[in-house]
């Protein structure tokens, strides 16, 4: 079948197991095109990549850009953590321009998917879509309650407008209110996740009565916390970058040891760049520091996110899927997930989401046919 719409890029493009050398096609949203050899009429070459997935993420408090003091409770804890008092002042405006700003640096970074925890009960939820809107994105919106307790009519609302729940740790919140508040998500069928031992160790069997979808951090886990993860198959993100920032590394190498499927996110956008590249760059340096761990492993850390949207998506680039990419440019072929660890912003060279084309530094652009002069 002849196809008249189809764009391409031409290169060395990841599989889901390893990079090849060949040409990828899309039409409209939808990758139609995977073969091998370069075709002619492309608008980019290089690394072809799929778009990484952001699995952790608080935009909202990208408003906050002061240099930052003190410690995890004093800056981010509910209900009296610096972003929290800041947010509770700010206009929706400027909340919805932060969030925006982050967002663009996601898409120029290569980052085409990500999961929020909304803060602010459901008026956050709509600030998060209202910046949303004008960006070609795909956003997994798990929103919260305003206060720490449950509340019926509140939490429906919340459901109805999102993708599902997601809070802060179990410490912070009355155990019977996180019980009835997570029945509840279940209930409706809808995603539930929370923050787990960050500041210090949780009970873990307490945490996964309430079948959280994922946990994030983990980084005060014991040996048999991780089992009982792995046991349960419940996903861990990692947000190293935001745990050193409070003098903290999570032992990467020892939390694959275990078995556990992990996830990689940037946290707060008011202490991190949300920035994959950069995540995935820190993520492997750290993991060094514990002895080792591969590029390709901290690299699918970066896409399997994209799996809790869809259980069917591939975390390599297949027809079918949707027109999520990113080229760079940069060495591919064996080199291809040692270059994915060097990459910063300036490599990339075009991003694709959802079909649509976000330009970036050096991006060769289609241009529209020359309009013929009438005589």
């Amino acid at each position: 079948m002849v196809r008249a719409n189809v764009q391409r890029v031409a290169g060395w493009f990841y599989d889901g197991r390893r990079f090849r050398d060949g040409t990828i096609g899309w039409e409209d949203d939808v990758i139609v095109e995977v073969r091998q050899g370069r075709a002619r009429n492309v608008i980019a070459t290089g690394l072809i990549v799929p778009g990484l997935w952001n699995a952790h993420t608080h935009l909202g408090d990208a408003l906050v850009t002061q240099e930052l003091r003190g410690t995890i409770e004093e800056l981010v804890a509910p209900p009296h953590g610096l972003k929290h008092r800041i947010l509770a002042k700010a206009k929706d405006g400027a909340v919805v321009a932060a969030m925006r700003r982050a967002m663009a640096t996601m898409l120029r970074t290569g980052t085409t998917g990500f999961s929020d925890f909304r803060e602010g009960g459901l008026k956050g939820l709509k600030l998060l879509y209202a910046a949303l809107a004008a960006m070609p994105l795909q956003g997994t919106a798990l929103g919260r309650p305003a206060a720490l307790a449950y509340d019926a009519k509140e939490v429906s609302a919340i459901l109805r407008a999102s993708d599902g729940v997601a809070v802060s740790s179990y410490v912070d919140w009355p155990s019977d209110q996180l019980g009835k508040l997570a029945a509840h998500v279940r209930r409706e069928r809808k995603m539930f996740a929370i923050h787990c031992s960050e500041r210090i160790r949780e009970d873990i069997d307490k945490v996964l009565d309430l079948s959280p979808a994922f946990l994030v951090h983990m980084v005060q886990a014991t040996d048999a916390d991780l089992a009982r993860c792995a046991e349960a198959g419940v996903p861990i993100v990692l947000c190293p970058r935001s745990n050193a920032f409070f003098g903290m590394t999570p032992d990467i190498p020892r939390l694959l040891r275990a078995g556990v499927e992990l996830h990689l996110g940037t946290d707060n956008a008011m202490i991190n760049t949300p920035s994959m590249l950069r995540e995935m760059e820190f993520a492997y340096r750290i993991g060094r520091l514990k002895g080792g761990v591969s590029a390709k492993a901290i690299f699918e850390m970066a896409l399997r996110a994209r799996r809790l949207e869809d259980p069917k998506a591939s975390v390599g680039i297949r027809v079918g899927e949707r027109a999520d990419l990113v080229v760079l440019d940069l060495p591919g072929g064996t080199s291809g997930f040692a270059s994915m660890m060097r990459a910063s912003a300036s490599d990339v060279s075009l991003v694709v989401s959802g079909g649509v084309l976000w330009p970036g530094k050096g991006a060769v652009m289609p241009q529209p046919p020359r309009r013929r002069r009438s005589s």
